[in-house]
């Protein structure tokens, strides 16, 4: 196991590049809930102005 984890001179980078992967793939999971959250109420409202206007 620690022969996985020793990886020399490099370590700093390829740690770091992992730390920047999971933020960015965090925030992207964060903003597709967002958008998702944005079009259902969008979607909520069509729906009850399509169904105002057929009540009509």
């Amino acid at each position: 196991m620690t022969e996985l984890l020793d990886m020399g001179k490099y370590a700093g980078f390829i740690w770091a590049s992992y730390g920047v992967s999971i933020v960015v793939i965090l925030g992207l999971m964060v903003r597709i809930l967002g958008q998702r959250k944005a079009a259902k109420v969008q979607l909520r409202a069509l729906e009850d102005k399509a169904e105002s206007a057929n009540s009509q």
